[in-house]
């Protein structure tokens, strides 16, 4: 999530809604015959249950699902094996604690995913023991925060930081005009996209997440180009 220790995206409500309200997940309990216990599809429950309660334009489903992939992608290209399952869980609850009703006033948005996400592991089935992983790679995924010294959660926090960047980031940065504190209106959303175009690609560290952040920078420029040359250099936004 875009935010920074001076200011935190988002309304936060101060109403505590418990984690699985009215969403029953239809977990597998036991086969026949020789099949004996079917194992629950906690895949499938976590995506479920980010679907129905964490949409949102800018870090919802479709961004946990983004930074799943890239870290995927990088991980291939730096040759580092990552545990799959506690990226998996982690890249879809990791912007919880940001959205209403379970972001808190005050507490930042990794924290409050970390208060939460247990509830929503054990309910959809997934292995616990591997729960730690899960919050340690939340826990550092902020791009305000240190790196972690674990290589998933610095592949992951490069994934996060990435999705700052390129015309996804345009497009979720304009997604958020006039319901952010950062971009009251059109002016203020170009300024945000230029900010990050500047400042993300510093704050990546691994080699293949470089030269990605490099080729989406060029991408933003383009688009920031064209924008000064329809717009009276951003004049007439």
């Amino acid at each position: 999530m875009l935010e920074s220790p001076r200011r935190r995206p988002g309304h936060a409500m101060m109403v505590y809604v418990p984690i699985i309200a009215a969403f029953s997940l239809m977990l597998a309990s036991s086969g026949s015959g020789a099949r004996g216990h079917v194992a629950p599809d906690w895949r499938a429950n976590i995506r479920a249950f980010a679907e129905a309660h964490l949409q949102h334009t800018a870090w919802g489903p479709a961004h946990g699902r983004r930074d799943y992939e890239t870290t995927l992608q990088l991980a291939r290209a730096e040759g580092i094996a990552v545990d799959t399952e506690a990226l998996y869980a982690a890249a879809y609850l990791h912007d919880m604690g940001g959205i209403p009703p379970y972001a808190i006033k005050g507490v930042d948005h990794g924290d409050r995913s970390i208060q939460l996400v247990d509830s929503v592991l054990r309910d959809a089935g997934f292995p616990m023991d591997k729960a730690p992983l899960v919050k340690e790679i939340i826990d550092h995924h902020q791009y305000y925060r240190p790196p972690d010294t674990l290589a998933v959660a610095i592949l992951f926090r490069d994934a996060d930081i990435l999705d700052f960047l390129g015309a996804i980031d345009v497009a979720r940065i304009l997604s958020l005009t006039t319901r952010e504190g950062f971009a009251p209106d059109l002016p203020h959303a170009v300024a945000a996209v230029k900010q990050n175009m500047l400042e993300m690609p510093g704050l990546l560290q691994t080699a293949a997440a470089k030269r990605e952040g490099q080729r989406r920078v060029l991408e933003m420029q383009r688009f920031l180009d064209e924008l000064a040359g329809e717009t009276d250099s951003l004049r007439i936004l």
